[in-house]
């Protein structure tokens, strides 16, 4: 339940900063998104009484789990502003498949045969979602799989983090690196200005549905078995193309629903067999 709330937050919050960057450069928009989140953590270390300690800054999980949410936010911001939010959701349903391979191969966890085929799939149905040979394509799309990368090498480096870190404390930090790349965005590209009575709105609620979809998917991650977590990401595919064709406007393609269905049941299909092989343990 925690990740299926924290999906439906992220895509509310997807969809908020697609709108407020067409008239907020997207280096500003992240900078009040860092910000108003480090506020928001702030007040509720505060209020559970946490301290702010340093010590997760030298943590080499923690550190990994920084640098994958660095790719990722940075990517993911630049996706919002030239993609499709349908197109977005569609595509970041490959994250569990690359938590999977990456587990493989540096975790040393055993996947088999079928579970490697069905890796292949569902990255088969990602390239469908994307149709880089198609007329339509757009390069802008290949923002959403770093992002995705990014993504997966956080759920892992989240996953490796054993001390006794609390989740708002390491959500906290996470905020500093949003506002360090929306400087430096801003810098490179960006021409700030005062958003108005309508843009304050909708920064307010991104940044409420922001914390509240990075705070409980970060429980989740910590609290749940991950092969029994990760599935319910999908459940953001839904919100994505809900919002995306019902209040943008947008369309979606046969080839792109097929690719969808083969990223998504690949991906339902690792984890009933991950299930089994616990269960054989």
């Amino acid at each position: 339940m925690l990740m299926v709330i924290a999906m439906g937050c992220l895509t509310l919050t997807d969809m908020l900063i697609k709108i407020v960057s067409q008239t907020l450069p997207t280096g500003q928009v992240m900078i009040f998104y860092g910000v108003g989140a480090l506020v928001v953590f702030w007040g509720l270390l505060r209020i559970k009484g946490e301290s702010i300690q340093l010590s997760p800054l030298t943590n080499p999980a923690v550190i990994w789990r920084n640098v994958g949410d660095l790719i990722a936010m940075n990517s993911m911001f630049l996706a919002l502003v030239y993609v499709p939010l349908s197109t977005i959701g569609a595509v970041i349903q490959a994250v569990p498949l690359m938590v999977t391979a990456a587990a493989a191969l540096f975790l040393g966890e055993k996947v088999g045969l079928k579970r490697l085929s069905a890796i292949f799939i569902g990255f088969l149905g990602t390239l469908l979602i994307i149709q880089p040979g198609a007329v339509t394509f757009d390069i802008t799309a290949t923002l959403v799989l770093i992002a995705a990368i990014g993504m997966a090498l956080r759920d892992i480096a989240t996953k490796l983090v054993r001390e006794n870190f609390s989740t708002l404390l390491l959500s906290f930090y996470s905020c500093f690196l949003f506002i360090f790349s929306g400087s430096i965005l801003l810098i490179i590209k960006g021409d700030p200005s005062v958003p108005g009575l309508e843009n304050i709105f909708i920064l307010t609620a991104m940044i409420v549905a922001g914390c509240l979809g990075f705070f409980f998917m970060t429980e989740a991650v910590r609290l749940g078995d991950m092969s029994v977590v990760i599935p319910f990401r999908y459940t953001r595919l839904l919100f994505s193309m809900a919002a995306g064709i019902f209040i943008l406007g947008e369309q979606v393609n046969a080839i792109m629903l097929i690719g969808s269905a083969l990223t998504i049941l690949s991906g339902l299909y690792i984890w009933h067999r991950e299930i089994v092989m616990q269960s054989l343990k």
